[in-house]
């Protein structure tokens, strides 16, 4: 066994009954609001909370506090949470299945308005494990969106508001969609079927001033989309998108524009630790998007490097 794997089963073992105190007692800063009229919110990639970040977790580190100013940096922060939480379920039989350390939701809780579960890593334990980290975020008071005990409840938005800004975010997964998928009465994801997704922007646009798709979706390991993304990003946005924001392949991807709306393919990695195909070093895109009715969506982005424990820092100029 990868030695850095027993190390973690280990740390779980031993953690599991009670949460170990946390290393760094410096609490996070406070968010820095924006401004009357406008919102921002803070995206970033997949957040894979087992592993070398589990082992963290595990003896009381928390992985998010090197980033702790970029992610407060706006009103709200969303990520790809993609593993699953709890201890319920199953495991799948397939090459990674990633489940959290135990308690790690009390590290998510202080930076992430919401998490997306629409992603090929949510029915890791099964549709009984999705439910059951479907109620540990209930129970730590994190929104999530993308997934469900249903296929209602999965294709439902997200709703955020703040200075009198109304944003919708909608979650789907790409990748085996069908076979992640909610169904009407089994838990699961939102699969990536375009005319739904077409249509529950339109939904969605009635409900809020912007909508923004955050798709996992496309090839994994490289830079550029398929040949199929971009068309279909263009879609959602004469659909009403204001802007879309990929995750899935682990690394950066292209960003483009379409009537004035961004595009960003691909976030890559923001907490991962991916043995035993590690890279040196992972980079991945914090976005800020800034909406301010009546204008087009302001796309900002900055760089993370995650360490060989999945840990990641802000790159520094």
């Amino acid at each position: 066994m990868h030695l850095a794997r027993l190390l973690t089963i280990i740390a779980f073992a031993a953690s599991a009954a009670a949460a170990p105190a946390i290393a760094d007692e410096q609490p996070p800063p406070p968010r820095t609001p924006s401004p009357a009229g406008t919102m921002t919110i803070v995206f970033v990639g997949d957040i894979m909370l087992d592993n070398g970040p589990g082992h963290a977790i595990a003896s009381g580190r928390d992985p998010f506090a090197a980033c702790a100013g970029l992610l407060l940096d706006g009103d709200c922060t969303l990520g790809n949470l993609e593993c699953v939480l709890g201890r319920g379920g199953t495991q799948a039989t397939k090459a990674y299945t990633f489940r959290a350390a135990p308690h790690a939701e009390r590290f998510l809780k202080p930076y992430f308005t919401a998490v997306g579960t629409a992603n090929n890593h949510a029915l890791d334990y099964g549709r009984d494990g999705l439910a059951e980290c479907l109620a540990v975020l209930a129970r730590a008071g994190i929104p999530q969106f993308g997934g469900g005990l249903t296929a209602a409840e999965a294709r439902e938005p997200l709703l955020l508001e703040r200075n009198g800004v109304r944003v919708a975010v909608l979650g789907c997964n790409a990748f085996k969609a069908e076979e992640y998928a909610a169904t009407a009465d089994t838990p699961g994801v939102n699969p990536l079927r375009e005319a739904e997704l077409l249509a529950d922007i339109k939904a969605a646009r009635t409900r809020a001033d912007f909508v923004v798709p955050f798709v996992h979706w496309g090839p994994e390991n490289t830079p550029q989309p398929a040949a199929w993304q971009p068309p279909l990003a263009r879609a959602m946005i004469d659909a009403g998108a204001a802007a879309v924001i990929g995750a899935h392949a682990h690394v950066t991807q292209t960003v483009d524009t379409h009537r004035g709306a961004p595009i960003v393919y691909s976030l890559g990695n923001f907490v991962f630790d991916y043995y035993p195909v590690d890279p040196p070093e992972w980079t991945g895109w914090v976005a800020q998007l800034i909406f301010t009715k009546g204008q087009p969506v302001d796309l900002q982005t900055r760089a993370v490097v995650l360490d060989a424990a999945g840990i990641p820092k802000p790159v520094t100029e």
